[in-house]
């Protein structure tokens, strides 16, 4: 039976979209061989999760920072297999505030969580309400080592609850460009020149997001005593400090600031569409990579489990995957999903630094200190 959640879509006015209309019946993609079982085996498996997803009709998403993904991933998957992808947008906290909520009053209304990786696994996963998404997977395509950077599937916690499916290098910073020359800001040392004091805008570094990542990418870069150092020299030049991603970056396209750090990559990508006077600023020191939404996660006890199979499979596949990869500007972690077309400062270096359980730590661990030493400066 389907669960609506239309009601809560309307609470996020203008952030998310719903799609009812029906599709066709979609052919299976080739399974030659699944965990040993024949062919034939391992097709009717498969059809009988097409069968059981398309009666469930329905995948709930919770995301944050999807837009330019919403639409064409969904009228692909609804084109392919008939079944909707409804999705609830906003901004971390939001949506962790939200499902605990939805759990307390006995509401089980999320299948899948598309959010930060450090959201994901040090935020949501210790609520209980997550499942391994490693149980789900079906597709040979999907479960095979080789189809992913590095060689393995790209989990990011031991107990596989959360994949990251994408792969991005943040870039440290976005610039003014009546502001600041290229070549100008090559370390991140360098803004903290006098002459930038009171020129920096940040995204708020106490909450989950791109600002933590970055603080901890630095101290990971410096150590701990030269990074936290860095981070009170820094507090002293007085940036503006915002939760709003958008007003961040018009204030420095505007030239209200010259420099933006902690920015949305997927907001910067309509900034750079519309030609906004603003451009990235790399520094030397590596960058961290993160799945911004490419992560997953399942919910437990979720009302379409398997609609909700079907579509982790189909997203994980080079066909979705490069769906996603497209729309939202995001270089896929699988190898076989091309990065042509994709901005080449957003794509992983070799000394680029990849997520683990314990950088995750240390990034919640940031929030903490950045309210001890930039909590001044939001009041």
């Amino acid at each position: 039976m389907k669960i609506g959640i239309r009601w809560l879509l309307l609470l996020l006015a203008g952030s998310s979209l719903v799609l009812v209309a029906c599709g066709p019946t979609a052919t299976p993609p080739p399974a030659p061989v699944k965990d040993g079982k024949p062919a034939a085996a391992a097709r009717s498996e498969w059809d009988e999760l097409v069968a059981a997803a398309q009666k469930e009709g329905t995948v709930n998403i919770y995301a944050t920072a999807v837009e330019a993904g919403v639409v064409p991933l969904r009228q692909a998957f609804k084109s392919k297999y008939g079944i909707d992808l409804e999705f609830v947008q906003g901004r971390p906290a939001e949506v962790q505030a939200r499902l605990t909520a939805e759990r307390r009053a006995g509401l089980y209304l999320a299948d899948v969580g598309h959010l930060g990786e450090t959201t994901q696994s040090q935020d949501i996963k210790p609520l209980g309400i997550t499942q391994p998404v490693s149980n789900l997977l079906v597709l040979p395509e999907v479960k095979d080592p080789r189809s992913w950077i590095g060689g393995g599937l790209p989990f990011l916690d031991k107990d596989g609850h959360v994949f990251m499916f994408m792969t991005m290098a943040i870039p440290h910073s976005v610039v003014s460009t009546e502001l600041v020359k290229t070549g100008e800001l090559s370390s991140f040392t360098d803004i903290l020149a006098p002459r930038w004091k009171g020129k920096i805008v940040f995204s708020d570094p106490t909450i989950s997001g791109t600002s933590p990542n970055l603080l901890a990418a630095l101290y990971k870069t410096f150590g701990k005593d030269k990074a936290l150092d860095i981070f009170r020299q820094l507090a002293a030049q007085e940036p503006a400090i915002t939760r709003d991603q958008r007003l961040m970056l018009e204030w420095v396209a505007r030239a209200k600031y010259a420099i933006g750090l902690g920015q949305s990559m997927g907001l910067f990508s309509e900034f750079r569409r519309a030609r906004a006077p603003i451009r990235i600023n790399n520094f030397k020191e590596p960058r961290f990579i993160s799945g911004g939404p490419g992560n997953l996660s399942v919910f437990s006890n979720n009302p379409h489990p398997r609609a909700t199979q079907l579509y982790v499979n189909w997203l994980l596949s080079k066909e979705g995957s490069a769906i996603w990869s497209k729309a939202l500007e995001y270089p896929s972690a699988r190898v076989d999903v091309p990065k042509e077309g994709l901005d080449p400062d957003t794509v992983p270096r070799a000394d680029d630094i990849f997520p683990d359980e314990e950088q995750m730590k240390l990034r919640v661990e940031l929030r903490k200190t950045s309210a001890e030493i930039f909590g001044a400066l939001m009041k």
